[in-house]
């Protein structure tokens, strides 16, 4: 009968490799906000990332809707990680501040909270993301959260995702 082995050199290698690997995959599964919360990533916040252009804003009051003349709002929202940058114009108001927020996708429907530029202040909303397009309803700050789109007293925004598309470089 003839015994085989592995030279320990080679041993510690597959080792290693094995360490690592293990390792990587567990640092994969848990890979978190960066805003300390510990919160993982899930797909929601996946298709959330890059560069959204506003398509459309409507102010809902007592379920009566103000929609925003195309020529009167203009935005663009960055989102990296957790956190976004938010730069908007709505008629003469204008912003371009940073937020964090955090998502509940396993809520129905799925929401969110942001927290507005002073750190402090939430404001509670809903929200549907596919590969190329963000639906957000959202409350003013202290007031519930909205349960549906398009009705009571809200904010509505519809988002596109920008794709970015290489130049062709002529000769």
């Amino acid at each position: 009968m003839q015994v085989s082995y592995i030279p320990i050199p080679v041993l510690r290698l597959i080792l290693l490799s094995v360490l690592l690997g293990t390792c990587l995959a567990a640092h994969i599964a848990a890979v978190e906000a960066d805003d300390g919360s510990r919160e993982k990533i899930d797909g929601d916040l996946i298709l959330m990332q890059g560069k959204w252009d506003l398509v459309d804003f409507i102010y809902y009051r007592d379920n009566l809707a103000k929609r925003i003349p195309k020529g009167q709002r203009q935005g663009t929202r960055t989102v990296g990680g957790n956190r976004y940058r938010l730069k908007l114009r709505i008629g003469p108001l204008q912003v371009d501040e940073d937020y964090s927020f955090r998502l509940y996708s396993q809520q129905k429907p799925k929401a969110f909270d942001v927290t507005l530029p002073d750190g402090e202040t939430v404001i509670k909303g809903i929200y549907e993301v596919n590969a190329d397009t963000l639906r957000r309803a959202y409350s003013q700050p202290g007031d519930p959260r909205p349960t549906q789109f398009e009705a009571g007293n809200q904010t509505y925004q519809i988002w596109k995702r920008i794709v970015d598309r290489p130049t062709e470089v002529k000769n």
